[in-house]
């Protein structure tokens, strides 16, 4: 269901609903001041005739008052009762219908039938004479009924036209949606320029500052994406290329020297190819992770178990060793994240150091409390190869190793991930590279 109809329904089912309680509180408002109207008519009258009583002359019948006069225009005297009795209850004066009257010796409002019809009657009791004036309850519905109907009329006929005034407002006040949904549904694929604010109405600028992020976020994965794949497709061209030639030059060798020769480079190639893949998948998967909110504690024990056996092999080809140094006190650099991202990080570097230092070597990993230190033997780097280290499918020249210049970007990326800084620095205490993760400081 849409907004606008589910809007359209509350509206035009509450709007009886609240004229339907607004005619009831009037109709009941109304009959408190009718009756509040006539019972002070009723109180006046019995006075005004208690006034004139001391003068009046009886004789022994009960006097009676004409029901009509000449002249009295619109006046329905048959609703209106006068009756009065002396201190004995004998009736002295009396109409038509105060001669049915009951006598009574209280004073006050009193709720009778005459003749079977419902009244209402005051009794005013003075020290001689009791009066009593009553009127139809008929002649106040008649009035509360006229009343409500010379109101009711046009409220009903304008019922309508409010209704439909309604709906038009609510066509009118969703037409900034309206707008909006059609400019995002006209818009191309492409098209992730943000939407105008400060023109939206105040209650669907969140919406749209909402959306807004949304397409920064999905500009930003589009922006890697592309930018992953032009370098991906950039980088493979050389490997594929090397593995071409050195493909033709073993179908066409002429000697086994030869033959074997471009065999080994084939799959020197085919080894490269293979790791620049497996980075460039690692490098896509890190990347397409957004802002993760990590829970359960590192236990690094089990990150460098996993780092290490995965650079065994390494290990075992270059003859180096690899040690690992814990904190005496306290636990080594307390993090929370994912571990199968961080041993991608421990293993990176461990690669690095293992590929561009000295067969035999060692390669040093200490933990501190705030810190991780991954510690080489190699040539070191000069000062713009450190300024450049980490930018993707950057690699010094010279280096004879294969690579694919992605390492140093998938451990900036997870560092990042990680609330972590890498930083580097050639060592103070011999040749080598020195690489710190520690904690980011907060801006």
């Amino acid at each position: 269901m849409t907004l606008q109809r589910r809007l359209l329904l509350l509206l035009l089912a509450g709007a009886p609903l609240i004229w339907a309680l607004s005619v009831g509180l009037a109709m009941w408002r109304a009959r408190v001041e009718i009756n509040e109207l006539f019972d002070a008519q009723l109180v006046r009258l019995a006075q005004q005739v208690a006034a004139v009583l001391p003068s009046a002359q009886f004789s022994g019948a009960p006097a009676q008052l004409p029901s009509a006069a000449p002249g009295r225009g619109e006046a329905e005297l048959d609703d209106l009762s006068i009756a009065v009795w002396n201190e004995r209850g004998e009736l002295l004066l009396a109409d038509r219908e105060g001669a049915a009257l009951p006598h009574r010796s209280d004073e006050g409002f009193v709720d009778l039938e005459v003749r079977d019809t419902p009244w209402r009657v005051y009794y005013l009791r003075g020290s001689v004479w009791r009066v009593a004036v009553g009127q139809a309850m008929e002649e106040r519905s008649e009035l509360l009924r006229d009343l409500l109907l010379s109101q009711l009329l046009p409220w009903a006929l304008m019922l309508p036209v409010l209704m439909a005034a309604m709906a038009a407002a609510v066509r009118r006040g969703l037409r900034p949606v309206r707008e909006i949904a059609r400019e995002v549904q006209n818009r191309r694929a492409d098209a992730l320029s943000p939407l105008a604010i400060a023109a939206a109405p105040a209650e669907v600028q969140p919406l749209l500052g909402a959306m807004n992020d949304l397409f920064a976020r999905i500009a930003r994965a589009l922006e890697h994406e592309r930018r992953l794949t032009a370098d991906a497709a950039h980088e493979l061209r050389t490997p594929l290329a090397a593995l071409r030639a050195h493909w033709d030059a073993a179908r066409l060798a002429t000697t086994d020297a030869d033959r074997r020769h471009a065999d080994q480079q084939i799959g020197a190639g085919i080894e490269r190819l293979s790791r620049l893949v497996s980075q460039l998948l690692a490098l896509a998967g890190v990347e397409s992770r957004g802002e993760p909110v990590f829970t359960e504690a590192v236990d690094w024990a089990r990150v460098v178990e996993r780092a290490l056996s995965d650079c065994l092999s390494l290990l075992d080809e270059t003859g180096s060793e690899a040690t690992v140094a814990w904190p005496d006190d306290g636990a080594p650099l307390p993090l929370t994240g994912d571990e199968v991202l961080l041993a991608t990080l421990l293993r990176n570097l461990v690669e690095n150091a293992l590929r561009y230092s000295p067969r035999g070597s060692l390669v040093a990993l200490r933990f501190s409390a705030d810190a991780l230190v991954v510690e080489d033997q190699g040539p070191g780097l000069d000062a713009e190869q450190l300024a450049r280290l980490g930018d993707r499918f950057y690699r010094a020249a010279g280096q004879e190793q294969a690579g694919s210049g992605l390492g140093i970007s998938i451990v900036r990326r997870v560092a990042e991930l990680h609330g972590l800084a890498v930083s580097f620095a050639n060592r103070d205490d011999g040749p080598g590279l020195r690489v710190v993760i520690s904690r980011r400081e907060s801006v």
